[in-house]
């Protein structure tokens, strides 16, 4: 527990150290805004959709790290779907694509979410991953899922018409240090990037009565095995 909270205050040390105090700042980052991102088209079809894409559907007031400094007072929410953040501003709402857009680091929901490079298969991604802890080099990071079921329009007997549907998955849970990352399946995958032998994993989970299906326990390990101690 107690490297769990070390973890947390780090974060929370980083986002007060700095805070912007140019009260300037805002409006320069709003103009970066709807210079580098998209204005947001809403499309009549999404209200034939069930569910939402968003983490939360109503904007709530965060952060944005910009220009070495952060920014508060901005109005956002993720879309989960899309993998990207929205702003919403007098002019209306900005679409916040980590492709497109130059912002690195946000804080929404008490959450930081960081651009990061992401393998997947052949694809190399660009996606904005919430940063759960980090020691020594080791940051732990989470992918919020959802996916979108088709509508089903071709009833007869057997099938009934069905709207398209938003899905929340289970999220993705993924292992960085420099440049290299791995996607935590289980016991080994944390053996194979601290490098120790599987049974000192298990051991230690088995000690500690510790599940990593459950993300505080898989953050207490990844800190644990980070640990210059260890």
């Amino acid at each position: 527990m107690m490297k769990t909270l070390l973890g947390i205050l780090y974060l929370a040390l980083f986002c007060v150290g700095t805070m912007a105090q140019d009260p300037a700042t805002p409006n320069a980052l709003k103009q970066n805004l709807i210079a580098s991102g998209e204005l947001f088209k809403w499309s009549v079809d999404d209200s034939k959709v069930n569910g939402s894409p968003y983490l939360t559907e109503e904007f709530r007031s965060g952060m944005i790290h910009w220009n070495g400094m952060w920014n508060e007072g901005i109005d956002l929410r993720y879309n989960i779907y899309q993998g990207s953040f929205e702003a919403k501003l007098e002019s209306g709402i900005i679409v916040i694509d980590p492709i497109k857009n130059n912002i690195d680091t946000l804080k929404y929901r008490e959450e930081v979410f960081v651009k990061k490079y992401l393998e997947v298969g052949k694809d190399m991604l660009v996606v904005y991953l919430s940063l759960l802890g980090q020691q020594n080099g080791y940051a732990l990071y989470k992918q919020y899922r959802i996916s979108l079921t088709e509508a089903i329009t071709d009833t007869d007997l057997y099938h009934k018409a069905k709207p398209a549907e938003y899905k929340t998955q289970t999220p993705v849970y993924y292992v960085y240090r420099g440049n290299e990352h791995w996607t935590v399946k289980g016991s080994k995958t944390l053996a194979e990037i601290f490098q120790i032998d599987a049974k000192v994993v298990k051991s230690y989970l088995k000690d500690n009565k510790y599940k990593l299906s459950r993300e505080e326990h898989l953050l207490e390990a990844v800190l644990y095995f980070s640990s210059s101690l260890f």
